[in-house]
């Protein structure tokens, strides 16, 4: 390749991780724990999780037609219920709705019943619009890192397409960093771990990228469909092939249709559905169902699957009377290569597709992937402060860094803080109060993190500081859970719980020693200039 394209090349590839670096770092980083939100820190999260198996099944349809009972009739129509798995609601949720509203309401409304999983009490009812009761569930720490990756808490449509963007750009990185590093093989094998940090980050970010780089493409190009496939490709779709009608394009490819209700009862046996399906699939778990029409003779059942010998998740259809009538994906009995690929790129995203190893290196190679724009923008700065005539004085290099620091590592720091927080909501706040505090705590934190970067503090004891209290955050969860909680590592019956809180402790004290190495390798080699201080 001549040289005047690999400089363009080159130039294009330190461009876009300049300027898209931070927010790539932001997604990323939250993307390594969305991956063990579901279920893993989730069930860790909400002690209704800690000591439950599966919920009986005929307890499930008994309260079905318990409350069956007490909602007007064309609320049957549409029955939803969420198991507590860790993939969805930490209770048992049965939501009775109605596409066609009712007297109160022109839209879709619904009848919600929460239940403590443990011994089955109501515990909380809602009657209302359903947008409403899905966007106003309970949340907790796992669940707010989770929806923070998918549109840093911007919403539809922009938090979407700006995700979907930053995965566009970190597929250009990617291959653009290949064709210009060209002794790859060389490269593959250079980490010289001795030699000064600018050398090792220059090293670190090489051989990250090109031994992950499968990895970093794979999870830039499902980042980039995920986050744009609704709000341009579905519009794009309906726009071509049926006028512009989405309604007509999502109805076209629902794996649900709507059932015509025939008026003649029988009964529903939805505890035979789910004792057939567990039978059927013993290594999968059912994690929701929805019941058409129930107690009808045209009724039908859709038990959704994850886990087991799938890859992707399962849609099973039953009808009312209990026989098995298909399995299916996500978006319905559709033939062809095109729906195959599409059911993989969520489980690839994620990593959930062969068990909580594979979800632990997804987590590990996504965290490389928060790395290497970071350690790019950092050889970018001091290259500028190299040479003859260097273009970033000093100053402005101490500057930059905090910015770095404030930014990244104060995301890193607001993230852990939500761990103790959990733990100290769990013992202290009625669960309906919870939702209001995650949000307030990390951005505020987050923010105040990164007005620091204002100060002209030396950046070096910036990053040792933001170091030292991010892993004192994750070694306080252990401890407050023996003190507060009556299930922690050693007190429950639940080896997730166990290996989490031990986890904390263990990352919390690993961050703890990287932040000593760190000051001991290099004391302040940066002299604070006049104009700085040092704290």
């Amino acid at each position: 390749m001549r040289s005047i394209s690999l400089k363009k090349l080159f130039l294009l590839h330190s461009w876009v991780g300049i300027i898209t670096g931070i927010l790539l770092f932001i997604v990323c980083f939250t993307g390594a724990l969305a991956v063990l939100s579901r279920p893993e820190l989730k069930i860790w999260a909400n002690p209704e999780l800690h000591q439950l198996d599966t919920v009986p099944s005929e307890k499930v349809m008994t309260l079905i037609n318990h409350y069956h009972q007490q909602v007007p009739k064309e609320f049957g129509k549409n029955i939803h219920v969420y198991l507590p798995t860790g993939h969805n609601t930490h209770l048992l949720t049965i939501l009775f709705e109605s596409h066609d509203g009712d007297e109160n309401y022109d839209e879709e409304a619904a009848y919600a019943y929460q239940f403590d999983p443990r011994n089955f009490n109501l515990i909380n009812q809602y009657y209302g619009a359903a947008d409403y009761f899905y966007e106003h569930r309970k949340t907790d720490a796992p669940s707010f890192i989770g929806h923070f990756h998918a549109d840093l808490h911007l919403g539809r449509p922009i938090g979407l397409i700006l995700t979907g963007f930053l995965g566009l750009t970190l597929l250009v990185s990617v291959v653009t960093g290949l064709f210009i590093h060209r002794q790859i093989i060389k490269e593959l094998f250079t980490f010289r771990r001795k030699k000064g940090l600018d050398v090792v980050v220059n090293d670190t970010h090489k051989v990250m990228g090109i031994w992950g780089s499968v990895f970093h493409a794979i999870i830039g190009f499902t980042g980039a469909f995920l986050g744009l496939a609704t709000v341009i490709l579905l519009p794009a779709a309906a726009f071509v092939s049926f006028g512009g009608d989405q309604d007509k394009l999502v109805e076209k490819f629902t794996a649900m249709p709507e059932t015509i209700v025939s008026n003649n009862y029988q009964a529903t046996a939805i505890d035979t559905i789910l004792l057939d399906a567990q039978t059927r699939y013993p290594k999968a778990k059912v994690i929701d169902l929805t019941v058409m029409a129930h107690n009808d003779a045209n009724a039908q059942v859709y038990l959704r699957l994850i886990g087991g010998d799938a890859v992707a998740s399962q849609l099973l259809q039953y009808s009312g009377d209990g026989k098995f009538s298909k399995s299916m994906s996500s978006f319905g009995d559709i033939p062809g290569p095109a729906i195959k690929v599409l059911e993989l790129l969520f489980p690839l995203h994620f990593g959930n597709f062969a068990g909580v190893f594979v979800k632990l290196v997804w987590a590990l190679l996504g965290l490389t992937t928060a790395l290497l724009p970071l350690s790019g923008i950092m050889m970018w700065l001091t290259k500028r402060t190299r040479g003859s005539n260097p273009t970033l004085s000093e100053v402005a290099y101490q500057r930059w860094n905090r910015v770095i620091i404030g930014s990244c590592g104060g995301l890193v720091l607001a993230t852990a803080i939500l761990f103790p927080l959990q733990v100290l909501l769990n013992n202290f706040i009625p669960v309906q109060l919870h939702n209001g505090y995650f949000g307030p705590l990390f951005f505020l934190s987050w923010l105040v993190w990164c007005l620091f970067a204002v100060l002209p503090i030396n950046y070096y004891r910036y990053l040792q500081v933001t170091l030292l209290i991010t892993g004192g955050a994750c070694m306080s969860v252990l401890p407050l859970n023996m003190l507060l909680s009556s299930s922690h590592a050693f007190s429950s019956n639940n080896t997730l719980v166990t290996v989490v809180d031990i986890s904390f402790l263990f990352i919390g004290g690993l961050i703890i020693y990287v932040s000593q190495r760190l000051m001991a390798k290099r004391q302040i080699l940066i002299k604070p200039t006049t104009q700085e201080v040092t704290i």
